[in-house]
């Protein structure tokens, strides 16, 4: 297939699935708030809920938070309105030390025992980190072997929003450009994959730009293997992307899943919008 007819058809998926998302972004050298939106460190948490801990009655780590409150007052939100516009939503793991496998259960994704995502409705501004560190509850920095977590160590985030559109790790890409080409081109380029039409750097230009690396609120995920929703029917239910942590690491180490991974955690749009975080599908790859 020739280079133009592929940039045609992908300026015809842009239009197709472009969608407001929100980058997160490590600011390196600064030092996070108690209630800031970050990866790591204490979590904020209502002292008259129970933390979240697995089965066996161990506490979950916080992989991330993300202050909506703060968020919203800064950036202008989402004109679909899929986050909450007030609380905290938050994100926590197992340490496992035994198999680093980050909390995520191969068998059963989407089943939080390992992982939880809790959302507070309201933020009491009256709790202290001194309270939340008496639960006695896992912190990236001061564990022992800093491989029983993705994350090495707490950070700052700054948050923008962008339009973004749906790139190839999304297992609904093949299906979509498939469609786009025979209305355009008809039947010679049936089977056919973005990679089989491009020449490798025609093909690496295209997977910039179109590339969903990096740190997501909603979006569209990436993976270094393949997009657990495929192949698991149960799992065709989580519709939605609704974080997205990569590995970041250079100067500084902050992230690395595994050999330079990314980890996801998916929602059904209908939950997100009824503020429902029961229901979350967590996959984690690395290369």
């Amino acid at each position: 297939m020739a280079a133009k007819e592929v940039y045609e058809i992908m300026e015809e998926m842009k239009q197709h699935t472009k969608t407001n998302a929100y980058s997160l972004e490590i600011e390196t050298g600064k030092a996070p708030g108690f209630l800031d939106s970050k990866f790591g460190g204490i979590p904020y948490w209502d002292m008259d809920k129970p933390y979240p801990t697995t089965s066996q009655g161990s506490p979950l780590m916080l992989l991330a938070q993300i202050n909506l409150e703060k968020m919203f007052a800064e950036i202008p939100p989402d004109p679909q309105g899929l986050l909450p516009q007030t609380g905290m939503l938050q994100f926590f793991i197992q340490v496992d030390s035994a198999y680093n496998i980050y909390g995520m259960d191969f068998e059963h994704q989407d089943i939080q025992e390992g992982f939880r995502v809790v959302y507070h409705e309201k933020i009491d501004c009256q709790v202290t980190p001194e309270q939340v560190e008496r639960l006695q509850i896992p912190v990236c920095a001061g564990l022992e072997n800093t491989y029983d977590s993705p994350l090495f160590q707490e950070a700052a985030l700054k948050i923008t929003r962008k339009e973004v559109c749906m790139g190839e790790g999304d297992y609904r890409f093949g299906k979509l450009f498939g469609k786009i080409a025979k209305e355009k081109f008809g039947d010679r380029y049936k089977g056919k994959s973005l990679y089989d039409c491009l020449e490798s750097d025609e093909y690496d230009k295209v997977m910039e730009e179109f590339g969903n690396e990096g740190h997501w609120l909603l979006g569209y995920p990436y993976f270094t293997q393949e997009d657990p929703r495929e192949d698991e029917g149960k799992y065709k239910y989580y519709d939605t992307l609704l974080f997205q942590m990569d590995s970041d690491y250079g100067d500084e180490d902050y992230v690395l899943w595994g050999d330079c991974g990314v980890g996801n955690f998916f929602i059904h749009q209908e939950d997100l919008k009824k503020r429902d975080f029961r229901k979350v599908l967590y996959n984690w790859d690395c290369c």
